[in-house]
């Protein structure tokens, strides 16, 4: 574990140092994810380079302690789930496609201000509502997160890994963005 005396800084994810982070960010994808739900670098590179997009990193140094991906729901037509959400097409919800952070820097509460940032972010910029997925099993402490900043089930999404992996479900949620 990291020396009590580190110092994580919070910064946004964008085309201009999309570059600079690939190597981490994909090394922490593929520490943390089964193959199943991990992204390719170039689905990686559209969700921090889009234009309306809410991704942060978070860094001790130069190191990545852990990051958070996302973009407007309309980018994720293609994922079960946002292809089915009535709101897609309203251009009002942030769809959280990744949070992940190292296992190095895990218990210090670096994912829920990951969250916290992208969040009040998502807001501050016009969004009104947060949405996203977990892997029943798999991503529990996700989805204790996600509830605890006010995540409210859709739906289950079933058999959508098909890798073997059970139980082979996701929760669908969404956090509805009131103003602080």
């Amino acid at each position: 574990m990291p020396a009590i005396s580190t110092v994580i800084q919070y910064e946004r994810l964008n085309a201009a140092n999309w570059d600079h982070w690939r190597s981490q960010l994909l090394r922490l994808e593929t520490q943390t994810y089964e193959p199943s739900r991990q992204d390719t670098p170039e689905t990686l590179e559209k969700i921090i380079c889009h234009e309306k997009g809410v991704s942060l990193a978070a860094i001790n140094g130069v190191q990545l302690a852990g990051f958070c991906l996302g973009a407007p729901l309309e980018a994720f037509s293609h994922v079960r789930g946002p292809a089915e959400d009535s709101l897609r097409g309203s251009a009002t919800v942030l769809y959280a496609a990744d949070t992940l952070v190292d296992d190095e820097y895990r218990g210090q509460g670096i994912g829920r201000e990951l969250k916290a940032h992208q969040i009040d972010a998502a807001r501050s910029e016009g969004f009104e509502q947060v949405s996203g997925r977990n892997r029943a099993g798999l991503a529990d402490a996700m989805w204790r997160l996600n509830s605890s900043l006010g995540a409210r089930a859709v739906h289950i999404i079933e058999k959508d890994y098909q890798d073997g992996i059970e139980p082979d479900l996701c929760i669908y949620y969404r956090i509805a963005l009131s103003a602080p």
